[in-house]
């Protein structure tokens, strides 16, 4: 991720929507703090994808939490489950 001041960001405006429009975010900075972000349209805000990860780990804890000292499932396990309609 690219940072630039806010000098830079306006005067070179143009190019810097080039570079997002290929995929690239850029931070603009004002006195050397964060102020506003230039992601391509369409991309999912990077807040919501912390969400989703965070979401994925607990489920992983869950599940560990779950089948602890419980072996595995082997593929004949899932075949047999399959074919007896439990799967």
């Amino acid at each position: 991720m690219t940072t630039v001041t806010a000098l830079e960001a306006k005067t070179r405006f143009g190019k810097l929507l080039a570079r997002v429009t290929r995929g690239e975010e850029i931070i603009i900075t004002r006195h050397e703090k964060p102020v506003a972000r230039l992601v391509p349209e369409g991309a999912v805000p990077l807040a919501e994808v912390r969400r989703a990860v965070d979401s994925l780990r607990q489920l992983q804890e869950r599940i560990r939490a779950r089948t602890k000292g419980k072996s595995r499932l082997s593929d004949a396990d899932v075949r047999s489950a399959i074919d007896r309609g439990r799967l």
